[in-house]
């Protein structure tokens, strides 16, 4: 599991664009992450009408292009000359996401091609329209989606507000320079798309550009290239999955890292398997350039020489995060990479070339030279006993690390392999300092050899760190039930901060569970408790009927509405997807408890759990009134509106309405709603006070 997002904080950088303005890179880039953590809504008639209203709470929004003949798509309903102020006028909407929904044999669509349940021509350039006006958009996606002719070509140009588009039957449409957006990501496979973007580049403010697997050649990428010379606008460009390019193109892209006015912050290059030529040229480029950001990881056709000869001129950079994951570096190489002193995150997992020697020099070079490293991942490395000794002394000394992956790490062919034993030592030698500084956020320690001596270690190791909030320790089999009985200890603490524990693939039992399940009555910090018992044919489901129920019972303690109001509306994941939840034979109203606890809004998720388990039916409603009958008069208005309150829109899960409940209480207090009543009360009142 990656437990922690790949992008880091790059620092505060001003940089002027062509205009002469200043441009705050760091601000940009924190708010870009933040809106990735949120996924756009589906456009429905409900978003629509929201859109309209300018509703503030709709930020990102995703319209979606269906083939599916069996189901109607409501972007055909709309009509973009009567409805299309609801995108163009818009000033909440940030996030625009473009997306094609196919069937098999059909996975792609061409922008503008048409056909049975397609948008027409006339309906896109609507969309386009409204794009173009909107001045609040920042982020751009499209997937499934290819630029495939001269019209697909000219609805992307027309991002950067070229008039050329109304000879391409945009009609009299009002276009001007789409001042707002700042991140585009589209998929295109032929040159006119790479023709378009390259005007959207040159023309307008885009500074993060996207474009994954998109089959990108040579004379692609020069194309793209032409309109990035120069460009002192773009900071971010992603190329990942674009494997078809050769020394030529990358040639190409060395020019543009080169030019004085480059002022790119990331790179992202992963799996374009890059050669030794490519390579050459882009690490000639790297030397001296703005680059904070680089990833490179799966491009195992550079040859060791070739690698320590670019790491080596990386290192005359300011390069604070390094992605080398499964990149075949050698020891040469991460004796090379230890001398970058400005890094702060490096992915180095699953590089099996470098030898438990090379592991534990790097350590040793660390440990000696300081490091700022905020981020290490090594998992899948052949680190060996002697190497995680060195690791456990260098731990001590690392004040910034906040994320440590290092799984799978026990086993590999050598003899030199971390045993049980080995990570009872590890833990013994950060339990011993006297001033420990490991203040971790997230780790990782899943497949490995972990047993219930060195997990007890872990536990009185991991319950002091206040601000751990993600810990892997995934097919660690070694531990046996009364291993894991010990951990739910960990889940007690009072100053826990942990928000996911992954315990996929191990030993877990009912009764296991059930501890889990105690220790949780309190908890308000843990969302996520993977309990998967694995895929493996080999693997036996050893958690039945009476552990699922308890965790059901944490959840939703039916015993009495009180109950059920106090019960934990926190942990929201006991796996990753339905797929698993059927394999784990969850039970139904589990499921539903869990899809409840997603909501943010607390209140509500104990409401709709008391409405569902005590109001569901006649006769539970009739039992449980007595209990509101019995309130106070001056609390009955409060009562009353919690019964009725409207449930989100965006809610999760089931979604019971009171107003069956409201209804019966309104039987049985007809003097509260009726105003007659109210009158004739008030005047005797009157007359006795006389």
């Amino acid at each position: 599991m990656n437990m922690m997002d790949d992008t880091i904080n790059h620092g505060d950088i001003s940089i002027v664009d062509s205009n002469g303005g200043t441009i705050d890179e760091s601000s940009d880039i924190e708010e870009d992450r933040e809106d990735e953590d949120k996924p756009p809504i589906r456009l429905d008639n409900i978003i629509l009408q929201r859109l309209k209203q300018n509703d503030p709470s709709i930020t990102g929004i995703e319209v979606a292009l269906h083939y599916d003949s069996d189901k109607n798509c409501f972007f055909n309903s709309i009509d973009w000359k009567e409805d299309g102020d609801c995108i163009a006028n818009n000033t909440q909407l940030k996030k625009l996401h473009i997306s094609y929904i196919g069937t098999i044999g059909k996975v792609d669509y061409i922008l503008g091609e048409e056909g049975h349940n397609l948008p027409t021509r006339e309906q896109l350039r609507g969309l386009f329209s409204c794009i173009y006006q909107n001045r609040s958009i920042t982020a751009l996606s499209f997937s499934s989606i290819l630029i495939y002719d001269k019209f697909g070509g000219g609805l992307i140009e027309g991002l950067s507000g070229h008039h050329s588009l109304i000879r391409l039957e945009m009609g009299h449409a009002k276009l001007g320079l789409h001042h707002s957006l700042k991140r585009l990501e589209i998929d295109h496979n032929i040159e006119i798309g790479c023709e378009a973007l390259r005007k959207v580049v040159s023309n307008s403010k885009l500074n993060d550009l996207r474009l994954p697997y998109c089959k990108l050649d040579d004379k692609g990428l020069c194309t793209l290239c032409d309109g990035l010379l120069g460009n002192s606008i773009i900071k971010r460009l992603r190329l990942y999955g674009n494997d078809n390019i050769t020394h030529i193109g990358w040639r190409a892209l060395s020019a543009v890292l080169q030019h004085s006015k480059c002022k790119l912050v990331e790179l992202d290059l992963h799996s374009t398997v890059i050669q030794d030529e490519g390579a050459e040229a882009l690490g000639s480029a790297f030397r001296g350039s703005s680059l904070k950001s680089l990833i490179l990881g799966h491009n195992p056709s550079i040859s060791s020489r070739v690698w320590q000869t670019l790491l080596g001129q990386l290192s005359q950079t300011l390069v604070e995060y390094v992605d080398l994951s499964e990149a075949e570096v050698d020891d040469n190489g991460l004796a090379v990479l230890a001398s970058i002193g400005t890094l702060k995150s490096l992915d180095l997992h699953g590089n099996i070339s470098c030898t438990p020697t090379g592991w534990r020099s790097f350590f040793n070079s660390l440990l000696m030279r300081g490091t700022q490293l905020v981020k290490l991942d090594i998992t899948g490395s052949r680190v060996g006993g002697s190497g995680a000794l060195t690791l456990g002394s260098l731990l001590g000394s690392m004040n910034t690390l906040r994320s440590l992956e290092m799984g799978r790490i026990s086993h590999n062919n050598d003899s030199d392999i971390i045993t049980p034993q080995g990570w009872q030592a590890l833990f013994t030698a950060l339990l011993q300092q006297q001033e420990p500084n490991l203040d971790l956020v997230e780790l990782n320690l899943g497949n490995n050899s972990i047993d219930d001596d060195g997990l007890q270690l872990l536990v009185r190791l991991v319950s002091s760190k206040t601000s751990l909030k993600c810990l892997s320790l995934i097919c660690n089999r070694s531990v046996t039930p009364t291993g894991w009985q010990a951990l739910s200890r960990l889940l007690q603490c009072p100053n826990l901060a942990l928000e996911i524990l992954d315990l996929d693939e191990n030993n877990l039992n009912d009764d296991t569970v059930v501890e889990f399940a105690s220790a949780l009555v309190q908890n308000n910090t843990l969302k996520s408790l993977y309990l998967y018992h694995g895929d493996d044919s080999e693997d036996e489901q050893l958690i039945f009927e009476r552990g699922w129920e308890a965790v059901s019972t944490l959840l939703c303690n039916k015993s009495s509405i009180m109950d059920t109001y106090n019960s934990n509306h926190t942990l929201q994941e006991l796996g990753c997807d339905e797929y698993q939840y059927e394999e784990m034979n969850l039970p139904d109203d589990l499921v539903s408890y869990l899809a409840l606890n997603e909501n943010e809004d607390k209140v509500e998720v104990a409401r709709q759990k008391i409405l569902q388990t005590h109001f569901s039916s006649e006769d539970d409603a009739t039992s449980k009134m007595q209990e509101l009958l019995d309130m106070e008069l001056e609390v009955m208005p409060t009562a009353i509106a919690w019964i009725g309150r409207p449930t989100p829109v965006d809610w999760k899960g089931n979604n019971v309405s009171g107003l069956s409940a409201m209804y019966n209480l309104t039987r049985r207090l007809p003097d509260v709603f009726d105003s007659s009543a109210h009158k004739k009360s008030s005047t005797a009142k009157r007359k006795r006070s006389m």
